[in-house]
């Protein structure tokens, strides 16, 4: 990477302590309930007094203990590692690696407010998206690669497009806009690699989705009109795909 011999080891470590990093920075936040608002937690239909009128005064039911996210800052270590691991060697530039590495641990902290509140706040998912375009485009003019650039950039509006239509069709009760706002970021990094990464990524997810939804339904724990946070199983598609080096041939 960049004229670098960079070992497997040493790219893994240097990736899994920038999501590490982030991570951690974050993960008091998230226990304090920080990524909380009030729209998180509806009201309860108004109560009716003993002739079935209503009193007027609406209940919220009381929020849900925080997150612990006890698995968020291992979890994020050991991809960041892998993702690292796996670029090691492939020509990817040392720039879009430590990006890598960095959403990685963003991408575990959305995961977390996902599952948690059903959300991706667009504090997040925005400033994501700019940094990762911006990223690209210093790489492009150090490197000259505008090839990559040009399909990284395609890459991520058309995942975002795919994932705002799917949004549109299915009206919100099955993905939301939050992971259409997310999709340009992932889009990106994978279109840096290959259109293959995109593909292979996409399918991933899908897949893990179907997935998680198909033990839950067995389990009985959710039913058809339960909704099921889809950012997780996006977020491991594009990690898997990330640390899958064979894929930037295809």
């Amino acid at each position: 990477m960049d004229g670098v011999a960079w070992t497997s080891g040493a790219a893994g470590w240097l990736t899994a302590g920038c999501a590490l990093a982030v991570a951690a920075a974050r993960l008091g936040w998230l226990r304090r309930g920080g990524h909380r608002i009030e729209e998180d937690f509806e009201a309860e239909p108004t109560p009716t007094d003993a002739r079935g009128e209503a009193d007027g005064i609406p209940r919220v039911p009381p929020a849900p203990a925080t997150p612990r996210a006890v698995w968020l800052l291992p979890t994020v270590a050991i991809l960041g590692y892998a993702v690292g691991a796996g670029r090691a060697g492939e020509g990817t530039p040392l720039l879009v690696v430590v990006a890598m590495g960095v959403v990685v641990g963003l991408l575990g902290i959305l995961s977390v407010i996902d599952l948690d509140v059903h959300r991706l706040p667009n504090s997040f998912t925005y400033p994501m998206g700019g940094g990762v375009a911006a990223l690209l485009t210093v790489v492009a003019v150090a490197t000259g690669d505008w090839l990559s650039w040009r399909r990284a950039l395609i890459a991520g509006i058309v995942l975002g497009l795919v994932y705002l239509v799917l949004v549109l069709v299915g009206r919100g009760t099955g993905m939301g806009l939050g992971d259409a706002k997310l999709a340009p970021t992932l889009g990106m990094l994978l279109g840096w690699l290959s259109w293959g990464s995109v593909l292979l990524a996409t399918m991933l997810t899908f897949l893990l989705g179907g997935v998680v939804a198909g033990a839950l339904l067995v389990a009985r724990r959710a039913t058809g009109k339960t909704a099921i946070p889809f950012g997780p199983a996006m977020a491991l598609g594009a990690v898997l795909v990330w640390a899958l080096p064979a894929v930037v041939v295809l």
